[in-house]
């Protein structure tokens, strides 16, 4: 398995490596040895704060990452001459919406769903139907589902279509730099934990 795939499939409760360790033992990646594992190296506070909040179910620095969104949304918006009304819900969606991805509903987080297609032979007739799986065409093979706008803007404490009109691409902008974080995050992480992930 590809080392950062591995990484980006942890969770707040951990990772469980099937297989892995000395003599086929299951090894687990505690939350404590990820936030040890990002104590050692030169991370940006505030992807320290990603991995903390996302991997180590760290409450406290899921406020401080929020604290860290508002004030960023804060400058952005005094930078551009926006209203400042709604920096603390955006703040919050954007931490809600990294620590806790929605799964996809039809294929249960996977990525692909089990399905019957037909097999026909070269003359178009049906030979069989075979079982096999397929990647999920509502989550398109990613496992996770989006939130509704109406969703995302009761969380940020907006109107809908204001949200849908002004302010949905700007959490979309916040969510692209916490994303940017959670990437060094994983690419610190492969590289503290690549003896064991190997």
């Amino acid at each position: 398995m590809n080392p950062i795939r591995l990484m980006a499939k942890m969770t707040a409760k951990g990772l469980l490596i099937d297989g892995g360790g000395f003599g086929g033992s299951v090894v687990l990646v505690t939350p404590q040895d990820v936030a040890g594992a990002m104590g050692m190296g030169n991370l940006p506070v505030e992807a320290e704060l990603v991995g903390r909040a996302k991997f180590c179910d760290d409450n406290q620095a899921q406020l401080a990452l929020a604290g860290w969104v508002q004030t960023e949304f804060r400058r952005r918006c005094m930078r551009s001459g926006w209203k400042t009304d709604y920096c603390e819900g955006l703040a919050t969606l954007c931490v809600f919406e990294l620590v806790h991805p929605m799964r996809c509903s039809p294929c249960g987080g996977r990525g692909k769903v089990w399905q019957q297609e037909p097999e026909m032979s070269d003359d178009g007739e049906l030979l069989r139907m075979a079982d096999r799986w397929v990647d999920c065409s509502a989550c398109k093979a990613t496992g996770q589902s989006v939130l509704t706008v109406r969703n995302r803007a009761a969380i940020a404490k907006i109107g809908k279509s204001q949200f849908n009109d002004v302010w949905a691409a700007r959490a979309d902008d916040m969510m692209k730099t916490i994303f940017t974080h959670e990437d060094k995050v994983l690419r610190h992480l492969w590289h503290q934990f690549a003896d064991v992930a190997a």
